[in-house]
């Protein structure tokens, strides 16, 4: 969360609350007058901070200090992006070009087929990826997010060239969440979350999801990437798992 200076009244993230991590203005000041020596007689004139400045400065720290809400902002960005023209197929995964088009196993994460399924996406990362970034660090979530993201573009390609052996493309963040989902189920699995309002615990959501999944895969006119989102589990399951045994995570 932001931190507020008390030597200059200015917010700032975790990383540049200490006066000397922000070059603190405030900071020089009271050293003079602590010290007893004035060159100036004049007062310290304090400037009157806006409110309205003040919240957009928080809002902007605290998504500066979170990787999470960093890569929502960046997909909600992108999904506005894709009324320029070539942008959308210059970036989407198509299965049979991942050896041409290698950034698409990565960029293919944050664009989005309509206004649903961003909203979807987003409200399953503003929720469930702050939670595993606070008990693993931002470097760690970051490297969930992005290798299960590439493992499932990687499974769905698979699947889609050898067993489907149909050209068909894919976009959506669905198999990078699925993969911190899993993560998640694995490190706190005593979680409990509402699916379709019904509470239960992180890991059985998960395996209910899992099935669905399983039970869908591979049906005709079936638009829902399914063999990403299984790919994306069975990676988060995997980081899951390292991180348990090692005990490089937080408890909480």
């Amino acid at each position: 969360m932001p931190f507020t200076c008390k030597f200059c009244g200015n917010s700032y993230c975790y990383n540049h609350r200490l006066p000397e991590s922000h070059n603190c203005p405030g900071l020089s000041e009271y050293k003079v007058r602590s010290s007893g020596i004035f060159y100036r007689s004049d007062p310290v004139v304090r400037r009157k901070h806006n409110p309205f400045l003040n919240s957009v400065n928080k809002i902007t720290s605290a998504i500066k200090s979170n990787y999470s809400l960093t890569i929502l902002m960046l997909a909600i960005i992108s999904f506005f992006l894709q009324g320029i023209p070539g942008y959308f197929n210059y970036l989407a995964l198509s299965p049979y070009d991942i050896f041409s088009r290698p950034w698409t196993l990565v960029t293919h994460m944050f664009l989005h087929s309509g206004p649903i399924h961003i909203l979807f996406n987003m409200m399953f990362l503003f929720f469930f990826g702050p939670e595993l970034e606070r008990r693993i660090g931002g470097k760690k979530f970051l490297i969930v997010f992005f290798v299960s993201g590439i493992i499932a573009a990687i499974g769905y390609s698979l699947w889609t060239v050898f067993i489907l052996k149909q050209y068909s493309t894919a976009v959506g963040a669905s198999g990078a969440l699925f993969g911190i989902f899993a993560c998640l189920a694995v490190l706190a699995p005593d979680i409990v979350v509402y699916i379709y309002f019904i509470p239960m615990k992180i890991t059985y959501a998960l395996i209910f999801f899992a099935l669905l999944d399983l039970l869908f895969l591979g049906s005709s006119g079936d638009l829902v990437a399914r063999s990403a989102h299984l790919s994306g589990v069975v990676a988060g399951l995997a980081f899951g798992k390292y991180l348990k045994n090692t005990g490089s995570y937080l408890r909480y």
